[in-house]
């Protein structure tokens, strides 16, 4: 119950920055409207538009089957359909929290339901994290080689966040591979938490706890042994986690051509995104909305002038986030309603 409620606050606290945002956004213009995005996107081109839903489609279809791909590397194979609803899950929720892996618990959520133990659960979203981050290094890498005139040009505020984002990402992927080996050292830790808590008569039968603890992290410790040796699924989610921020990151570019742009910009618009995304991970805001914006709204100054940057700051947002998070909260409705439906049949008819 709490942890629904909690996922309800952070829903609203998301909601009021997104529309906080776009009215922050639309404010910078006396002309623009939201009737004139609207009458943007009907005269767009229609080929583009198809793939920058592709793209949104991929964005979530990548991650299900990175994570399909290491639940079966680790000896707990789950349908394609499952691994969608938990990527969708992890999407929505990082993206209504502070923290870029806010969503992992409602994805380890799912997995659990579905049986497959905590050790291997943490293990699997752990290796993930790890790729998914050195990914994002991979894409920012990109947006300094192609668009490094860009950073020169952007304003003093962009530049420290950019650069914040940058050390923040690199800090993350060594701390994420140290902790795949600091097993002894987390069980060591756990223990005098619970022992603390116990003390505090907040936790009762301390050994038993204690117990889990040390099979959950024997389950983490095989798991992570089973994925290391396995290359081919690692480079597998490493590409995945490629194409997952590849996609996000081209939609910008993508809106630029549909709504009428050049080629020639599409480098630097590219660039742009890149920047935005590097420079909003390093914020505890939700989905970095208002920061995101920020930064790509300032990048794309230095390409076209105030009404255009605004408009192709809106429409790309609109699908590379809040459509995606859009398209992510209602596959974990349905997610949700078919696998308690699917749960309580197996109940009532003693399969489980």
């Amino acid at each position: 119950m709490k942890q629904k409620k909690n996922q309800l606050k952070w829903a609203l606290i998301t909601l009021l920055i997104m529309a906080l945002t776009v009215v922050a956004m639309l404010s910078q213009s006396k002309d623009l409207t939201l009737s004139d995005l609207g009458a943007a996107i009907q005269s767009a081109n229609k080929g583009y538009l198809f793939l920058i839903l592709a793209c949104m489609v991929m964005y979530i279809l990548s991650e299900g089957l990175a994570l399909k791909h290491l639940l079966a590397a680790s000896n707990h194979y789950q349908s394609l359909g499952n691994s969608v609803i938990y990527a969708a899950s992890d999407i929505y929720c990082s993206a209504i929290t502070p923290s870029a892996t806010g969503g992992q618990p409602v994805c380890a959520y799912f997995m659990k339901r579905d049986g497959v133990p905590m050790g291997y659960i943490t293990a699997v979203l752990t290796m993930y994290l790890v790729l998914h981050t050195f990914s994002t290094l991979t894409i920012g890498a990109s947006g300094i080689i192609l668009g490094g005139d860009l950073f020169v040009d952007a304003s003093i505020l962009s530049k420290i966040l950019i650069v914040l984002g940058y050390i923040s990402v690199s800090g993350l992927a060594v701390l994420f591979v140290l902790l795949l080996g600091w097993q002894k050292t987390i069980n060591k830790a756990g223990g005098k938490i619970i022992d603390w808590l116990a003390k505090k008569k907040i936790v009762k039968r301390p050994d038993y706890w204690k117990e889990r603890l040390s099979h959950s992290l024997e389950d983490y410790g095989q798991a992570v042994k089973i994925l290391k040796g396995n290359v081919g699924v690692l480079v597998f989610t490493y590409l995945m986690n490629l194409l997952q921020r590849f996609c996000q990151t081209i939609i910008s570019s993508l809106t630029y051509l549909a709504t009428g742009g050049v080629g020639a910009n599409v480098r630097q618009v590219y660039a742009s995104q890149c920047f935005s995304t590097m420079g909003s991970v390093c914020t505890p805001v939700p989905g970095g909305m208002g920061i995101a914006d920020y930064i790509l709204y300032d990048s794309l100054r230095t390409l076209m002038d105030k009404e255009a940057s605004l408009q192709l700051e809106l429409l790309s947002r609109s699908f590379s986030f809040y459509l995606m998070v859009l398209i992510s909260l209602i596959i974990v409705i349905v997610g949700y309603i078919l696998k308690k439906t699917h749960y309580f049949t197996l109940r009532t008819t003693g399969r489980w």
